[in-house]
């Protein structure tokens, strides 16, 4: 893999690993507290974000290398994983907010 498509990826990799940190510490930090205008503050903030993540997980991945196989890499199967966490985040929360 040419030395361009490694950075490109793991820039990829930072970005969606910052966004799935931002949801992580969202719904934490809802999970934690009791005040009824800070929740709905956190939850309102939690589905942009889980939109945001959703997005860039979503994103084509670009041209794929020739003889790539079936097999996916750990790294996309965790875009996978991430981006199903974050619709159905995305979801769950875009209901309750006004």
């Amino acid at each position: 893999m040419p030395h361009r498509d490694i950075r490109r990826v793991r820039e990829t990799n930072l970005r969606l690993g910052a966004a799935l940190a931002e949801v992580e510490g969202l719904y934490t930090a809802l999970v934690r507290t009791d005040s009824p205008g800070r929740r709905r503050r956190l939850m309102t903030d939690l589905a942009r974000a889980a939109d945001r993540l959703a997005g860039l997980a979503a994103a084509p991945p670009g041209p794929r290398p020739p003889n790539s196989g079936a097999r996916r890499s750990r790294w996309a199967r965790r875009r996978v994983l991430a981006e199903r966490g974050a619709e159905w985040i995305a979801a769950r929360y875009r209901r309750d907010v006004p």
